[in-house]
């Protein structure tokens, strides 16, 4: 019997509002305009860096302290005020939104008393404003600083099993991405549903193919 869902962030719970400028760009004009000759390509590097490095070691807790480091990654000396115009930018490009099958979803695992989980990468002040403002309750989101690694290593869902008490074969792993999802999931044992939103997908060792959040409680 499942008794918790893990979930993967974006592309499954979360995507991106269209249209907005991207963040490497604009972050790089900013860098420029202070006499930094840094482009996109370079922004974006220790930006990776300071999430897949930093960030799960405890090293980049806020906005501020995750610039503070990218911009000690591009070896530029830090001012607070540069910092804060590179937070307040990347504040304003946020731009990300809920799929609308997200809370009817969420109601329903509730309702039957499965609890929920996420399991992310990204840093956590990054997306927990969108769910309190969509009245999203999640029991436990376990990001890579609270599970000390970054995904697919299973120490990213062994986290959850141990934080509901629950086996693998107890809980299932939802997400779009085979290899980062599905693939470690499988592994260690929990059931699986790739989420393809387009209705095309192949995948031999996924239990079920999903496109659409809402047909989870089903599976269940």
């Amino acid at each position: 019997m499942i008794e918790a869902v893990i979930f993967d962030l974006y592309g499954t719970l979360i995507t991106s509002q269209e249209g907005l400028e991207p963040r490497d760009e604009a972050l790089s004009r900013i860098l420029r305009e202070a006499g930094h000759e840094v482009y996109y390509q370079e922004v974006w590097s220790a930006c990776q860096f300071v999430s897949f490095i930093d960030y799960p070691r405890g090293r980049a807790n806020t906005r501020h302290e995750y610039y503070a480091k990218v911009l000690k990654r591009l070896e530029i000396q830090s001012s607070p005020m540069l910092v804060k115009r590179l937070a307040a930018k990347d504040l304003e490009l946020e731009g990300t939104v809920l799929y609308p099958d997200v809370a009817p979803t969420l109601n329903a695992l509730k309702n039957r008393g499965i609890k929920t989980s996420i399991v992310t990468t990204i840093a956590s002040w990054r997306f927990k404003p969108l769910l309190e403002q969509n009245n999203i309750e999640i029991d436990y989101i376990c990001t890579a600083k609270e599970s000390g690694a970054v995904k697919p290593n299973p120490k990213s869902l062994t986290a959850i099993l141990n934080k509901f008490r629950i086996q693998a074969q107890q809980a299932m792993m939802v997400g779009d991405d085979v290899r980062t999802d599905i693939k470690p999931a499988h592994q260690l044992g929990l059931k699986t549903a790739l989420l393809c939103r387009t209705g095309k997908a192949e995948c031999k060792t996924v239990d079920h193919i999903i496109s659409s959040l809402t047909e989870l409680p089903l599976l269940l």
